[in-house]
């Protein structure tokens, strides 16, 4: 422990707390009672956000506890840099046992927009909540005070009445997250949705449900101090300098839809790639983002005559609903398939397919299984349970896409050969991580198409490949050679920047078009970190938080039943079926030596070398080699030997 946290947590508080606020609201709901717990108690080892979340389920959640059950933990944990000033840090991680894997199990998931940071100006670094109570309510925060309070009057809402409801009781500065009647009637895909659109799958819409939570509402007008508020304008300057880009490509038909400008976070100055207010026919304004976009896009521009803003709105419908928007889109395609092999009829489900890609479809779909009506109740306990259930020809229908939670096929391992390892130790998409390769990739290949429309050139890409993921061979996605290492740097940049927490969309900082060599910084973040908190840290030192959270994790993952080495493989698809298409990479190409461009087109993962990959992956994370166990040593050596005792009682310690 450094001199500055000894500081910071000794008995006499030498030092200021800088960044964090200190406390963190913790709600029973069965019993009515609302405590607080130290955030400094925590922050030294997690930093915040997914680290210390995911420290408190350790800590609060036994592995036979039921993703439905009171016990539960629903965690929204902020960190240290929100609210700050510090750019695209407003994000928050939601952490709990979800009822979408499948088993039911640790899983997490990340939101925007303004509730994190306004949770911090109220004057709390996040909020646990656990219970069940007796009648639908929601948790009001202002300013230091939390209440438990009456939802008579928002249960049964979309989730855009209850920010109406919520605006007119709390006022226009009101920020939330709430649930809609996907969530109350306890639909495995139901999210959680925060103002300005923020969503996060994983099930935690029906958690709230469960505890008949129907919201979280904040109202604060504090700040958390600032260590080095100087150094931060300045380095808050660089950064936006480094960052400047072009504005994204519309998704929709430019004559139908048009941008209108960003649609940026709480103290965002960064061109942002995922989220836009775009402005249909009709006039109207809505912000879109990133995948969501999507959920309908394909079936309404197949379907001569139908306007794309009939797919715009289907986001909304499925927002309004707390449905997620992978599962839905999963969900039609899978329907689709199976209507044109006849293994599910229109009496079966209910629905009438030949009105595919209308409105009416579409409401009628998500409506039914936000409700459970007919067939949506088979639907709402998740397309993969649903697939289960149904076995036989309908469960073989089932596209690589479809995962309990995310995509199971996006940037997938048979392209990006990293992206093994990124995969096979998460319960999820793991998102973030995997966008590190198929970002970069995605830029050479723009430049690729049309030279000078990208600054990536293949010099460009293996420099940056260099700087961030490591030497050697890091770059090169037609070997296993260094992408153990390559994947461990990846994954331990994620967890501390979720752990900060600091934007997907935004960061690493890999590529800048405003410097000459357009290669970004990797120590901008532990820069940041230092001048916000006033403990001194480099990129080594956050890349270690990362390793410790990445480890905490693996310990809940292994007391909940993970297997290691068994559960540690990518899905069994990405050995046995070529890949033909690739988001953002449609020729399926990646950089060879020199100027030479490869493609991968009908390529799989090789399961020996994926074998080879993992094992070594295991050595230099310090665990058992050939058991994928964590070591006593190593857990000791990070600051963890807590874990081991517990580890060791149930056979998963190496």
């Amino acid at each position: 422990m450094s001199q500055a946290w000894s500081q910071i947590r000794g008995e006499k508080m030498a030092s200021p707390v800088y960044g964090w606020c200190g406390k963190i609201l913790k709600v029973d709901l069965s019993l009515g009672k609302i405590m607080e717990l130290d955030t400094m108690a925590y922050a030294d080892r997690f930093l915040g956000g997914r680290g210390v979340a995911t420290r408190i389920y350790w800590d609060e959640v036994g592995p036979d506890v039921g993703a439905f059950d009171p016990e539960n933990r629903l965690i929204l944990m902020t960190g240290p840099l929100a609210a700050t000033g510090a750019q695209a840090a407003s994000r928050f991680e939601v952490v709990g046992k979800s009822p979408m894997t499948l088993p039911e199990g640790f899983c997490y998931g990340n939101l925007g927009g303004y509730f994190g940071p306004f949770m911090k100006k109220a004057g709390y670094d996040g909020v646990v909540v656990f219970g069940r109570a007796e009648k639908p309510c929601y948790i009001y925060v202002e300013d230091g005070k939390a209440e438990i309070r009456d939802a008579a009057g928002l249960w049964g809402t979309g989730v855009y009445e209850t920010r109406d409801r919520l605006k007119e009781r709390h006022g226009k500065n009101v920020r939330f997250v709430a649930t809609g009647p996907a969530g109350e009637n306890l639909c495995r895909a139901a999210n959680i949705i925060t103002d300005n659109e923020g969503s996060a799958t994983g099930g935690w819409g029906a958690v709230m449900g469960s505890k008949h939570l129907k919201a979280i509402a904040v109202n604060g007008s504090g700040s958390p101090t600032v260590a080095r508020p100087e150094e931060l304008r300045e380095l808050n300057r660089l950064i936006v300098h480094l960052s400047k880009r072009e504005p994204p490509p519309v998704p929709f038909p430019g004559d139908q839809v048009t941008r209108v400008g960003r649609a940026p976070c709480f103290q965002c100055g960064l061109d942002c790639t995922m989220r836009s207010t775009y402005r249909t026919l009709s006039g109207k304004e809505v912000i879109r983002k990133c995948q969501s976009t999507f959920v309908y896009l394909p079936w309404v521009a197949r379907r001569p005559g139908e306007p794309i803003e009939t797919a715009v709105n289907a986001t909304a419908v499925c927002n309004d609903l707390s449905l997620c928007t992978m599962e839905i889109a999963n969900v039609i395609q899978w329907l689709t398939a199976c209507h044109k092999a006849g293994c599910l009829t229109e009496k079966e489900t209910g629905l009438d397919m030949s009105t595919l890609g209308t409105p009416e479809f579409f409401e009628h779909l998500t409506g039914m299984i936000a409700r459970r009506e007919g067939f949506g109740d088979i639907l709402a306990e998740g397309l993969v349970r649903a697939g289960e259930q149904l076995g036989g020809q309908a469960k073989a229908l089932f596209t690589n896409e479809i995962r309990d939670v995310g995509s199971g096929a996006g940037y997938s391992p048979r392209e990006y050969i990293t992206n093994g390892m990124l995969y096979a130790l998460e319960p999820r998409q793991p998102i973030a991580a995997l966008h590190e390769v198929s970002r970069l990739i995605g830029q050479w290949v723009a430049n690729q198409a049309r030279p000078g429309s990208s600054p990536v050139t293949s010099e460009v890409y293996r420099a940056a490949a260099e700087r961030f993921w490591g030497g050697g061979k890091a770059w090169d996605l037609t070997t296993i050679e260094d992408k153990a290492q390559a994947a461990i740097k990846i994954q331990n940049r994620t967890y501390f920047k979720d752990s900060l927490p600091l934007c997907d969309s935004s960061w690493p900082l890999m590529i800048s078009q405003t410097t000459e060599d357009h290669i970004g910084d990797p120590t901008l973040e532990s820069r940041v970190f230092s001048v916000v908190t006033g403990i001194d840290t480099d990129e080594a030192g956050l890349q270690r938080y990362g390793d410790r959270i990445f480890n905490q994790q693996r310990a809940v993952l292994l007391r909940e039943g993970w297997r290691p080495v068994q559960d540690d493989t990518p899905a069994e698809f990405n050995f046995t079926d070529p890949v033909q298409y690739v988001f953002m990479n449609p020729k399926v190409l990646v950089p060879g030596p020199g100027e030479e461009v490869l493609c991968l087109r009908g390529k799989t993962l090789d399961r020996s070398a994926y074998e080879k990959m993992r094992r070594q992956f295991y050595e230099l994370r310090g665990w058992d080699a050939a058991t994928g166990l964590q070591k006593q040593a190593t857990l000791a050596e990070l600051g963890l030997a807590d874990l081991a005792d517990e580890l060791k009682k149930i056979g998963r310690l190496g």
